[in-house]
């Protein structure tokens, strides 16, 4: 077994991704409106180490496509839109 040390290299198995599941658990569509705000958690889906929180608090965007966020017990971090979406 090999031990992975970077988490956020992760990726979810093949017949999760082909199914449709991470696309239930969050809507990518686009829209006119920004789907994200500061001042609002959101879930990550790969969390910057093992023992850091799996949910961030945006700070504020700094980019189109990236936002500076805050993870309990980890600090500030700049996370790609891909790395995260609204909770359910």
């Amino acid at each position: 077994m090999k031990l992975q040390s970077d988490i956020r290299a992760w990726q979810p198995p093949a017949s999760i991704a082909n199914a449709g599941v991470w696309d239930k658990f969050c809507d990518r569509s686009t829209s006119a409106s920004p789907k994200f705000a500061p001042s609002t958690w959101v879930k990550l889906f790969n969390p910057p180490t093992a023992f850091s929180f799996d949910e961030a608090w945006l700070l504020c965007q700094y980019s189109e496509d990236k936002w500076l966020a805050w993870i309990p017990d980890y600090g500030e971090i700049l996370l790609g839109i891909n790395e995260f979406c609204t909770p359910i």
